[in-house]
């Protein structure tokens, strides 16, 4: 179709420019209304539409990389649906869209970690979030808190990435002073400590299903407790993460899985399975090692 003609296009132009891949941001909404060349209603191809678009890039890529094989190519998707064989078998990674800037369990910070669990469950686990947030029409303004908690929250996803807002313009940490830039700068740091291991997971997830970003439950079914914990997870079998996601808040209650567990910079352990109240300051993100173990080390 015309259509697909000309998508591939525009596709090409970007990769001839230079561009190694980009967020396919928007683009996929189908209105109930809206009529197809195949005669289906918008309602009809509200699943389908997404995995067609997802289909017709990676058609794209794939044929461009072939002419050019020094070039690998990246797009994330912010949509799709489960189907067989599923959008995720098409794009590189996924984001959620447009997280609100507060601290909500809607579409807020609070929303970010049940998202990308259930996601990577599914399939899709090349997951990556909005530092900061971005729909701020009817949230206030990204805080220095809310900017760096959420950063915490991305230290040990996929990616670690920022991005902007509606109204008050590109979440920069040097907007937000000094001490915010060193915390951020630190944060980064960690997150390329983590690339290694990673990167180890995902070719595991390539290659198995198993995600990188896994639910308590799926590493310990027989635990009736670690079934119920939706804001934290495991990277890998042998890293615990579980950020802060209440706005004011100086500590938060972790559940441990069976084991023994330790908070690499305090050197603090823990027991599980079990609950206890973890000290995390602004600079501190709450993550844990399995006791003998530096997974980062030899990710």
């Amino acid at each position: 179709p015309a259509s697909l003609r000309w998508w591939a296009g525009r596709v090409r132009a970007a990769l001839n420019l230079g561009a190694d891949g980009f967020m396919q941001d928007f683009g996929e909404e189908v209105l109930p209304g809206m009529r197809f060349h195949n005669g289906q209603s918008g309602l009809q191809m509200h699943n389908a539409f997404p995995v067609y678009y997802a289909r017709a890039t990676r058609a794209v890529f794939d044929g461009y990389e072939r002419q050019h094989p020094r070039r690998t190519l990246f797009f994330y998707t912010r949509a799709g649906y489960s189907g067989q064989p599923g959008s995720a078998a098409y794009e590189s990674a996924n984001f959620p869209g447009d997280e609100t800037t507060d601290w909500t369990r809607s579409s807020g910070i609070a929303s970010v970690i049940p998202d990308m669990l259930n996601r990577a469950i599914g399939g899709a686990y090349g997951y990556t979030t909005d530092i900061g947030g971005y729909l701020d029409l009817f949230s206030p303004a990204t805080t220095k808190e809310l900017l760096l908690r959420w950063a915490e929250l991305a230290v040990f996803t996929p990616f670690f990435r920022l991005h902007g807002s509606i109204i008050h313009d590109t979440h920069t940490p040097w907007r937000y002073g000094a001490q915010t830039v060193r915390i951020y700068n630190a944060l980064s740091r960690l997150h390329e400590r983590a690339q290694r291991l990673i990167f180890k997971l995902w070719r595991e997830a390539d290659l198995t299903g198993m995600p990188m970003t896994r639910p308590l439950w799926l590493a310990y079914p027989d635990d009736p407790r670690a079934a119920r914990q939706d804001q934290e997870w495991l990277l890998g079998p042998e890293l615990l993460v579980a950020p802060v996601i209440e706005q004011g808040a100086s500590s938060r209650i972790v559940y441990f899985p069976h084991g023994c567990w330790t908070q690499p910079e305090t050197h603090a352990r823990y027991h599980g399975p079990g609950y206890a109240t973890v000290p995390a300051p602004l600079s501190r993100l709450p993550y844990f090692y399995r006791c003998g173990n530096d997974p980062l080390k030899s990710g």
